[in-house]
């Protein structure tokens, strides 16, 4: 390589491989085999916490036969699908277990997808039923008459209190099924797909990136060995499973492992630390806005002596790197980069702000053109390598070893991949991620290219949220771009838009049509109406004007209104509302 590898990525190399082998001993593991294997082995140990309940091995597994038994009398054949919309639950995890015993597919619909986003990711799932919990519900009922399935083949999941549906309820017909182990559980073969992930990509609405149970185990053993996860650890998961890194790299690990994990049903910074404790969680996941939100908190008494001291995740800079280490005595952090589509590189030497070392072959930084911002070529028509001090983007290799499944669409996938990156011939997936090289091949992650921005740890697709607003009357046209905020990790949303009326805007409908037909994390914060917007000489919306200009009240004179997350509306952004941001006293 002409490099060498420093002792903590060779001794995490090793232990890569040594678990990996294990995989590939033996053939066709699946999520559901595991389950099996823990439950044999370890049916007392505890493997779940949730809340005040807890459960060991034994009946986790018997609750996911539970379900396998209830949809295989369904109908459930190997290779449909079954749509989840549902927060952090233990019935999450035995519903996706069961489902995969019987070889079916778990579509894991994010949460926050609201109309639009929320019909196109139900209908590109292709479901034969669909499973939603209380909280989703009001959101499934909001697209009813626009859902692929029947009435009978919605199922609503877990306590439903008083909420009034015409849908069948999983609890009440479920009770009385057997909990005995199928014998389909050892049917599953490692390339078969276990689930559908939603990503929005770089472009476009949500994709759903396939995903195998040779995948789903790989990604667990990157979670053993990155957390150094023994049999009696317990790994705090408060991120949602619909996300890679809370389902496959959390779960995933445990259920590898045989570990436990201890769920949230969604991340909350007060009881963030008193969980930790009462838990007894040594390791935990993280995306880069948990720990500052953290570190924002005051003291808490449940701090002392917290016993976490691993953590596995992404997005996390330099100084809040430095600081939550420091302040909360959490010694060993690994930070990563990846998709959930492919993998990339992974730091585990413990270097703050880098996501790893350019150490792996097939994983590639390309320079790009700095005015069209495409891949440059050199005169063989091969990509060009970044030198330490460049930016480029990440491309890594597909090859018929690999274990990348792209999305659900082939026509998706095909879009994603490029030839003759290095050589003739070879493939490789285009990641959409720009990141810089620096000396001694460490890698640092810049941002997201093309039309998407990262914030508050989602992927925003400037497109997706452009055509919703576009269905707002009275907007004739509008661009949609990332920001920079101070304070904050990755890049606030900003919308410049033009009115068929400019003077007419009803700010109050605009509000609450933003706050009923976006997730919460892809409504701008800043709004911006404008006479009339720039476009390019074949009549393309230029943004790099408007990325520039940002929301500084010295540079425009446009009217400008700021999303108000306390009472969901939109507000006159001020000189004021500018300093204050400046001066770290108003965040997001």
């Amino acid at each position: 390589m002409g490099f060498e590898l420093t002792p903590q990525e060779k001794n995490y190399l090793d232990k890569v491989v040594q678990e990996e082998n294990k995989l590939k001993q033996i053939p066709n593991q699946s999520l559901g085999t595991r389950i099996e294997k823990q439950a044999s082995e370890k049916p007392d140990k505890i493997s779940l916490l949730f809340g005040k309940k807890s459960f060991t091995w034994s009946s986790v597994n018997k609750e996911c036969n539970r379900y396998a038994k209830f949809f295989k009398d369904l109908g459930l054949k190997s290779g449909d699908t079954v749509s989840i919309m549902m927060e952090n639950s233990p019935e999450y995890l035995f519903l996706t277990g069961g489902i995969n015993k019987i070889q079916g597919i778990s579509a894991l619909i994010n949460t926050h997808q609201r109309k639009q986003a929320l019909i196109h990711a139900l209908n590109i799932s292709t479901p034969e039923w669909i499973l939603v919990d209380k909280d989703c519900l009001p959101y499934l009922l909001e697209v009813r008459n626009e859902l692929p399935v029947k009435n009978d083949e919605i199922f609503v999941c877990g306590d439903i209190g008083h909420l009034k549906h015409s849908f069948r309820e999983l609890k009440k017909e479920s009770e009385e099924v057997s909990t005995k182990n199928p014998n389909s559980t050892s049917n599953s073969l490692s390339r078969e797909i276990i689930f559908n992930i939603f990503t929005s990509g770089t472009t476009g609405l949500p994709k759903a990136v396939t995903l195998s149970n040779f995948k789903f185990l790989r990604v667990g053993i990157f979670g053993v060995t990155t957390l150094q996860l023994e049999t009696d650890n317990t790994i705090y998961v408060p991120l949602p499973l619909y996300h890679g890194l809370g389902l496959n790299v959390g779960w995933g690990a445990a259920v590898w492992k045989g570990a436990s994990i201890a769920l949230r049903k969604r991340f909350s910074a007060s009881e963030y630390w008193k969980d930790i404790k009462n838990y007894n969680a040594t390791c935990t996941l993280y995306i880069g806005e948990i720990p500052r939100y953290l570190l924002n908190r005051p003291e808490s008494e449940f701090v002392n002596e917290s016993p976490l001291r691993r953590m596995v995740g992404l997005g996390l800079k330099k100084d809040v790197w430095e600081r939550f280490s420091s302040r909360f005595n959490v010694p060993h952090i690994v930070e990563y980069f990846g998709s959930t589509e492919i993998g990339g590189f992974v730091n585990v030497s413990g270097k703050p702000g880098m996501v790893g070392r350019n150490v792996y072959p097939g994983v590639h930084i390309v320079k790009l053109d700095e005015n069209s911002h495409g891949i440059l070529k050199d005169e063989k028509k091969h990509c060009i390598l970044c030198k330490p001090g460049e930016t480029g983007i990440v491309l890594v290799q597909v090859t018929p070893k690999s274990d990348f499944t792209g999305y659900k669409s082939k026509k998706a996938t095909e879009k994603k991949l490029i030839t003759n990156v290095i050589e003739d011939g070879d493939i490789y997936f285009n990641t959409g991620d720009i990141l810089k090289l620096h000396e001694d091949q460490w890698v640092s992650f810049v941002e997201r290219s093309g039309d998407t921005f990262r914030w508050k740890g989602e992927n925003v697709s400037t497109s997706e949220v452009e055509s919703i607003i576009l269905s707002f009357a009275g907007i004739r046209s509008c661009v949609v771009y990332g920001v920079k905020i101070p304070h904050s990790d990755g890049k606030g949303g900003m919308v410049a838009i033009t009115l068929i009326n400019s003077e007419i805007f009803d700010v109050q409908k605009f509000s609450e049509f933003l706050n009923n037909s976006l997730p919460r994390y892809a409504i701008p914060i800043f709004v911006r109406t404008r006479k009339d917007l720039e476009t390019t000489g074949t009549f393309k919306l230029k943004k790099v004007n408007l990325k520039e200009e940002g929301y500084d009240p010295n540079k425009i004179s446009d009217p400008l209104y700021i999303w108000d997350s306390n009472s969901n509306y939109l507000k006159k952004f001020t000189l004021d509302n500018y300093r204050s941001m400046s001066d770290g006293n108003l965040r997001f």
